[in-house]
């Protein structure tokens, strides 16, 4: 028996419905996650980096590689590894439309946009497997492209945020507790 497992098994729909809107609410989700930002050991720039790496990786189209990459990332520039983490939540079952949409829109702006439905069939995924190529590539590069784009602005932007917040926070943390004593 363990100590932490849960009295009553959650099914399916509810385990679903938490993913999709958390049970203490989105507010309280994201007071949370930048609390744990705050509360991070390492200086602001490492900090910084590692979340400016989760929230620029969170834009490619490489889904199940976003905290991989964004960790990998980081620690090469001496950043934090669970700011990376925390940094990809920015991709989520809410901002995953806006998102797809928007890096496959600029990408295609670059790039001719190449996807076309037609004469496609029906799909399936034997059929996605053996025309990888002509189904997938034409989102993919353009998703990529706009992805790195709109993600190296967005690094620049987040980097220099999170710096600066918890750069204050801690000034403002040291001098509340010098007051107290």
């Amino acid at each position: 028996m363990t100590i932490f497992r849960r009295k009553k098994k959650r099914d399916g729909w509810t385990v679903l419905r938490h993913f999709v809107w958390p049970a203490t609410g989105w507010k309280r989700a994201i007071r949370y996650s930048a609390y744990r930002v705050r509360r991070i050991e390492g200086s602001a720039n490492s900090i910084a980096v590692g979340v400016a790496w989760g929230v620029a990786v969170s834009f490619t189209p490489f889904y199940f590689l976003h905290i991989g990459i964004a960790v990998a990332c980081s620690w090469f520039m001496g950043g934090s590894l669970l700011g990376a983490a925390i940094g990809t939540l920015v991709l989520n079952p809410l901002t995953f439309p806006l998102i797809g949409w928007l890096t496959y829109s600029i990408g295609s702006y670059f790039l001719s946009p190449s996807a076309d439905f037609d004469g496609m069939g029906e799909l399936s995924m034997t059929y996605i497997i053996n025309n990888f190529s002509e189904i997938v590539m034409p989102f993919l590069l353009p998703m990529a492209l706009g992805g790195v784009l709109v993600g190296f602005v967005s690094w620049i932007g987040v980097f220099l945020i999170v710096r600066m917040l918890v750069s204050r926070y801690r000034e403002l943390r040291i001098r509340k507790l010098k007051r107290k004593n």
